[in-house]
């Protein structure tokens, strides 16, 4: 039997050693959560002054928050809370806020959804000079949402959205343009629109710009817009991109067709015609794991070719 003061003894003496051996790893430690709650605190300080500066009837700031709120940035995401900030800003006259509220009741977030409210809040942020909202005004007549159908209301709001840099309001009365709503078909004005929502940075815009070019038999203007499209980050453009390329492209011989046939098969998510050309290239120049390698991913996505040819590059092994 150990006497009790001995074994108190010796398991201060461990408790010392330990921390000899570990100080390091536990100085390390301890720093670390002295930095995150330093973070917190810093964190939850500006926050504290911006909600002041909102009080203060910063309308801007009151949209900040609302943002930070809806966004999760710095704050927990919190729709509610940015209901309530945007709902400020929007009273303090803030075209922003007035428009971000209106988008929280269009998708019922952190309120039930109403679009007549949030109709009526888009137009007064378009009022505001908030030119997105012009659009999103637009974009409610058109579907018939929070009110009656109105292609009229919808080109109006398109035209003046468009009109103030917004791509999206160009891209949208190209669309009318180009199908007759409201106003009279005109393919050559639709084209226009798209190119003015492409310069404007509009993925759709490009993308449908580049459709009519390839309706037109213009392959070459059709492939640039599209590569535009697809840069900007529209899938759709970057498998038609894929397809464009892949039928008019019967060889890749240089180191151009190569890198455009290349970002082609890696920006495309189906069709594996490039992929399976850019295999080729790559077989007949020796780097054949390199060439299975873009010939996996073409059968991947339904090239039978490729399936094929892997499986006489397979069965010459066996």
């Amino acid at each position: 039997m150990f006497n009790k003061k001995f074994v108190i003894t010796a398991i201060v003496l461990l408790l010392f050693l330990l921390a000899v051996l570990f100080r390091e790893e536990i100085w390390n430690n301890i720093s670390s959560v002295d930095k995150i709650s330093t973070l917190i605190e810093n964190d939850s300080k500006s926050v504290e002054y911006y909600k002041r500066a909102c009080e203060l009837q910063d309308a801007e700031v009151c949209n900040k928050l609302g943002d930070m709120y809806q966004n999760g940035n710095e704050v927990s995401v919190n729709n509610e809370a940015a209901v309530k900030y945007y709902t400020k800003a929007c009273a303090l006259e803030n075209g922003a806020g007035c428009n971000n509220l209106a988008y929280m009741l269009n998708k019922g977030r952190g309120v039930e959804r109403n679009n007549w409210k949030a109709l009526k809040l888009y137009k007064k942020a378009c009022k505001y000079g908030e030119m997105e909202a012009c659009y999103n005004v637009g974009a409610m007549y058109f579907h018939g949402e929070g009110t009656k159908r109105n292609y009229y209301n919808a080109a109006y709001y398109f035209k003046k959205a468009c009109n103030n840099g917004i791509g999206a309001g160009c891209n949208d009365l190209g669309f009318m343009y180009e199908h007759g709503k409201y106003v009279k078909r005109d393919i050559k004005e639709a084209m226009s629109l798209y190119s003015d929502a492409c310069d404007m940075g509009e993925a759709s815009g490009c993308n449908n710009l580049a459709y009519l070019y390839e309706r037109r038999k213009q392959d070459v203007r059709a492939r640039s817009f599209y590569r535009k499209a697809c840069d900007l980050g529209d899938a759709p453009s970057c498998n038609r991109l894929e397809s464009v390329l892949g039928n008019k492209i019967k060889a890749i011989d240089t180191q151009t067709e190569l890198e455009e046939a290349t970002k082609a098969c890696k920006l495309s998510t189906k069709g594996g015609t490039m992929c399976y050309k850019v295999g080729l290239y790559y077989e007949k120049h020796g780097e054949n794991e390199k060439a299975r390698d873009y010939f996996e991913k073409a059968c991947d996505r339904g090239q039978s070719q490729s399936c094929k040819h892997l499986g006489d590059l397979f069965r010459g092994e066996d």
